[in-house]
Formats: structure tokens, C-alpha cells, sequence
């Protein structure tokens, strides 16, 4: 499993709109320059390496991802 943040591993990654892959690929049809990943959010299901904690959180990129970690923003509390 990859690590998201320091002390959390992901477990799963659920996109929430099954539409934002064909958004994506009508994009680069399109010759669209810039392909950005913001269509819809995905709930990540992570866990806390040291404690075995599971957790989700909901977030459009990994980064925001990471960042919602680093706060505490969790989905389930």
C-alpha cells in the first residue's frame, strides 16, 4: 500500500462520479491543453500506520487529500 502522508497508508480509492473518466478522455480527444484531474471528489479510505485507525476522508486530488490529513478533516469525525 502507498503512503499519502506521513503515518497514513491508503487503503482504497473511491471516485464518486463514474462520469470524470469520460470527461478526462473527451478532453484530450478535444486537444484540450491542460488535463486536470477536478471533475469530481474521490473518498479515500486510509490508515494510521502506528495505530491501525481507519479513517476516510473526501477530496479531489491527492494533495488536497494529504492536506485535509495534516488537519485532521476527516469524513467520519
Amino acid at each position: 500500500m502507498s503512503e499519502i502522508a506521513d503515518g497514513w497508508e491508503i487503503v482504497s480509492c473511491q471516485n464518486n462520479n463514474p462520469f470524470s473518466s469520460l470527461l478526462m478522455i473527451l478532453q484530450i480527444v478535444c486537444l484540450v491543453p491542460e488535463v486536470r484531474r477536478y471533475y469530481s471528489t474521490a473518498t479515500w479510505t486510509i490508515r494510521q500506520t502506528a495505530t491501525g485507525a481507519v479513517r476516510k476522508i473526501t477530496a479531489r486530488t491527492e494533495q488536497e487529500a494529504n492536506d485535509k490529513i495534516a488537519l485532521g478533516l476527516f469524513d467520519d469525525g
